[in-house]
């Protein structure tokens, strides 16, 4: 009803000037015309006007009307088509760039929205019909253009639309001129535009339906952020680092946080059992320094071993120390012990509050040496290692070879086996030093094993740093050689296996497997079992001869977890040499176990 109140206002307010004054409205028109010099001008002033009707504020359907009028039908419905056609690819190309400043600021941001509302349902009907509504005529060109409607087809609809409209303007025009009437071609004018709309009003519906398809093939708008972060912390070395004297925790942190640091520490039983007197360094560190650290509650203690990250237990008891205490982004959650320990409260750290700060004190060789320095946090879920996990580079690592002393031997000695995988794979010099040392590292000297976990961070870090992929989004796990097996060892003998030793077995099985593609020369993999019995460390565990359902090996399954977890295709890292890593992306199952056998055998009779 308002819509109609409106139509029949404006219909009213355009024909009242025509009724009252048609005879002064005639004259000022023919006056008008005939300042053009001849009908090409006259032309070529009415097919600009109706080109650039989508920008100006034109009666077209006047222009249309006196055309008929003064150039006469057949003249008028050309010039009246050409100018309305062009019209329309000018109105196209606004929709489909945007158009430029000048545009919208001729047309307006609201025009051109009301445009884009179009877009969403227009199809071959719809511009047919819209050709000749007022205003939706030239906003359903920006349309189309802004819904990339095909513009040849577009061309095509337009063009045989504007036919129809120029024939019906320039004949009520020319009918017009030989009655002498002008205010029969504005009735005209505005009968035509109406009877347009009533016909969009009526196939609206079908319109609209006919436009889905369209719609759904228009393409969506996309934004696309680009950013980097830049991740650095300091890995630092040091002796006695809870000592009161020692100013390497104190002026870390400070640093960091500037000012003094709210913190909370956990502690990893083990580390506490073999050092009863370690909660109280640490509470009497922070009096002393209670300018650089602020204790949130008492040290808190963790079971250690691989048992703290059996699942989420522990993860949610952590969750509550921290809500209890209110720790907050800005305090340090300071995890002290063996890789265990700092995997689950890593992990806790990384995913409380969407990330609180996590400083690593790693007491452990491999800790140290390798998984300490990095990047990683995990847990293990329904038997599967290191399943649920993140990537936070902690704010800072700080490594007390103090603390290795109150390890036991064969947790020492494990932890080499990490130098010597990344010795094998990045290395050879690094390599040669670790066989000259042996007898050093395998009593533990200090200087000799001091350098090697120095190298071996070193390396580690460099990776990290400078691999090119330090979240592991491709497919390769360039740092986990012979890791693949080592995991699924680790599951299959229940962890009797301590992390370290397990790859051992698993870096000679793929040094063994290295020889047998003809990779590796052969009797590199009999040096690295020399060596590795050497300082200690296994090569076999029974675990390898378990079989699963179908019989085949157990351990090889190894292999097709170790893909799930990055997804892509299976990456494994072998040795084309002493210090130089390969990547392959298929391993020969019988020659999995050929090498299984030579381990077994004591790394003989190849």
């Amino acid at each position: 009803m308002r819509w109609g109140l409106l139509f029949v206002l404006l219909v009213t307010a355009i024909s009242l000037p025509f009724v009252l004054f048609e005879d002064e409205v005639d004259q000022f028109a023919t006056r008008a015309v005939e300042a053009a010099s001849g009908a090409p001008q006259l032309a070529v002033m009415i097919g600009a006007a109706l080109t650039f009707d989508v920008i100006l504020p034109v009666p077209s359907s006047i222009v249309n009307a006196v055309a008929g009028a003064m150039l006469g039908f057949l003249l008028g419905a050309l010039v009246c088509w050409a100018g309305m056609t062009l019209g329309c690819l000018f109105g196209y190309w606004i929709g489909a760039t945007g158009g430029t400043a000048l545009v919208r600021r001729l047309m307006g941001e609201a025009e051109l929205a009301r445009a884009e509302t179009l877009a969403g349902r227009m199809g071959a009907p719809a511009l047919v019909v819209l050709r000749a509504v007022p205003v939706l005529a030239e906003a359903s060109t920006i349309a189309a253009g802004a819904a990339r409607y095909p513009l040849g087809r577009f061309m095509a609809v337009t063009g045989v639309a504007n036919i129809g409209i120029a024939m019906a303007y320039a004949g009520v025009g020319a009918y017009a001129l030989s009655t002498n009437s002008f205010l029969l071609a504005v009735g005209g004018a505005i009968a035509i535009p109406a009877l347009g709309y009533g016909l969009h009003r009526a196939t609206e519906g079908w319109t609209r339906a006919a436009a889905q398809p369209a719609s759904a093939a228009a393409p969506a708008e996309t934004e696309t952020p680009a950013f980097s972060i830049d991740y650095r912390y300091p890995v630092i070395f040091t002796r006695g680092l809870f000592d009161v004297t020692n100013p390497v925790l104190a002026d870390t942190l400070r640093t960091d946080a500037g000012g003094a640091a709210k913190c909370v520490f956990v502690l990893d039983a083990g580390v506490v059992g073999a050092m009863p007197v370690l909660p109280r360094q640490i509470e009497a560190y922070c009096t002393t320094h209670h300018g650089a650290l602020t204790l949130l509650a008492p040290p808190v203690t963790l079971p250690g071993g691989e048992a703290v990250k059996s699942g989420f237990d522990v993860i949610q008891d952590l969750y509550r120390l921290f809500l209890k205490h209110g720790v907050d982004r800005h305090a340090y959650v300071i995890a002290v012990g063996g890789g265990a320990v700092l995997d689950a409260v890593g992990f806790a750290a990384a995913t409380a509050h969407r990330g609180l700060r996590h400083v690593r004190v790693p007491t452990t060789v491999l800790g140290q040496n390798d998984s300490g320095v990095g990047v990683k946090n995990a847990v293990n879920f329904d038997g599967i290692k290191n399943y649920a996990g993140t990537f936070a580079p902690p704010r800072a690592v700080l490594n007390d070879f103090l603390m290795l002393d109150a390890l036991p031997r064969q947790d020492r000695v494990a932890g080499i086996s990490e130098a010597v995988k990344v010795a094998l794979i990045r290395d050879g010099a690094f390599f040669r030093w670790i066989e000259e040392k042996v007898g050093a590292l395998a009593t533990f000297e200090p200087e000799a094993e001091e350098q090697m976990i120095r190298r071996s961070a070193a390396l580690h870090i460099r990776q990290i740093a400078q691999g090119g992929d330090p979240f592991e989004t491709g497919s390769a796990r360039p740092l986990d050689f012979g890791h693949w097996a080592a995991h699924r060892l680790e599951t299959l003998s229940g962890h009797a296996l301590r992390h370290g030793e397990a790859v051992a077995i698993g870096i000679a099985l793929d040094t063994r497997y290295s020889v047998l593609t003809g990779l590796l020369p052969e009797g590199e993999d009999a040096r690295l079992v020399r060596l590795l019995e050497t300082l200690g460390l296994p090569i076999w565990h029974d675990a390898l001869d378990q079989t699963d359902a179908q019989g085949a090996r157990a351990v090889i399954s190894g292999l097709r977890e170790f893909q799930e977890h990055l997804g892509g295709a299976l990456s494994i890292t072998l040795l084309r040499g002493i210090g130089v890593g390969v990547e392959v992306h298929e391993m020969d199952h019988a020659l999995v176990a050929e090498a299984i056998d030579w381990l077994r055998a004591g790394g003989q009779g190849a």
